[in-house]
């Protein structure tokens, strides 16, 4: 698959976006008419198999008793733009970890959506985020090598291709031998099989399946997100901006309580936090996602109950500019997020 930018799911669901746009009056979709009060505590929302999303650790945590939220599962989709896309048109109420790019994006072209706490990160210390990697047997020892080959991720458009052309770009790489390099979305339960069988050349790995590749052995990292990065959070449970405004109350107890989970992660072994889940889980219906939870070794949000900040949107602007797909003259960081809501926020200092 070329990387064109007519020819990623992200412009297709951009192009869906700005089509409702103009259909409700070229108003921004944030503006759209919410839930009542009380159809609000009913929290929509998307999950991915193995991986721990801090709404429903805070709910097996019993952060969320008395309050009457309850949560509903929507099932999975492909990544962060059909995250944006279910939100932004009021299928979903609260997006778990679109990467910060592509919600940069889709804000710059008037969609009033905003992250209100870190999903995902990594940091030197526990360095739990994206790797590059590639059979130790592999003829493939450097980005130049990849040129003409291919790389597997999780979604066009997201974290792992901006992670891919910035590792590429800081190689030297020039723009045409980067356009060269073919990414091709597959989904994380599928990636390493397609690495190990080498129908693809390299793969970017995280989370759950990162851990059970590493575990299988026989891998070699090219690249790790964090030393291209530094320290950094990559996504964000996001909000429409009119649900905040119609439902402040609500929204100040649903990131308190997600920003709760957060520390509670940061605090506890791995080891406590997949218990407390692997019950949730089965609790609800979902017993057959344990096993792969127990690859799961932590979220890598870099800092304390996923306070975010304009360091985790700047870098992914720069990337998205030069990749001609924003004007950065219509982006704003106060736009993109806001800390109001988390009680970690006044801790900082």
């Amino acid at each position: 698959m070329n990387r064109g930018p007519h020819t990623t799911p992200f412009a297709i669901v951009l192009a869906t976006l700005l089509s409702l746009a103009m259909l409700s009056g070229c108003q921004a979709l944030g503006a759209t008419s919410e839930r009542t009060d009380a159809e609000a505590l009913t929290i929509r929302y998307h999950s991915g198999p193995g991986l721990i999303n801090h709404l429903e650790l805070a709910d097996a945590l019993g952060y969320y008793d008395g309050t009457g939220i309850t949560l509903e599962n929507l099932g999975q989709v492909a990544g962060g733009p059909e995250l944006l896309r279910s939100l932004a048109t009021n299928q979903s109420d609260l997006a778990i970890g679109p990467f910060h790019g592509a919600t940069a994006r889709v804000v710059s072209t008037g969609v009033e959506l905003k992250a209100v706490a870190a999903t995902y990160g990594s940091t030197r210390k526990n360095r739990q985020g994206m790797e590059v990697m590639t059979p130790e047997d592999s003829d493939i020892h450097s980005a130049r090598d990849l040129i003409g080959g291919s790389v597997a991720v999780n979604t066009l458009g997201a974290n792992a291709e901006a992670v891919v052309d910035t590792w590429l770009t800081s190689e030297g790489l020039s723009q045409d031998e980067i356009d060269k390099v073919t990414l091709v979305p597959l989904p994380g339960i599928n990636t390493e099989a397609a690495l190990r069988s080498g129908k693809v050349d390299a793969a970017v790995l995280n989370g759950a399946p990162k851990e059970f590749a590493l575990k299988n052995g026989g891998l070699r990292s090219l690249a790790a997100d964090v030393d291209l990065m530094g320290d950094y959070n990559g996504g964000s449970y996001t909000l429409r901006t009119s649900f905040i405004d119609e439902h402040r109350g609500l929204t100040r107890t649903l990131v308190a309580g997600i920003a709760k989970a957060i520390h509670f992660e940061q605090t506890h072994e791995a080891a406590e936090v997949q218990r407390v889940m692997g019950a949730w889980l089965k609790d609800h219906g979902r017993g057959d996602e344990v096993e792969s939870l127990m690859n799961w070794r932590g979220s890598g949000i870099a800092t304390p109950g996923g306070v975010l900040r304009d360091e985790d949107f700047d870098a992914w602007i720069d990337w998205l500019d030069a990749e001609g797909q924003i004007d950065v003259d219509n982006i704003d960081i106060s736009d993109l997020y806001t800390n109001e809501f988390n009680p970690y926020a006044k801790r900082r200092n």
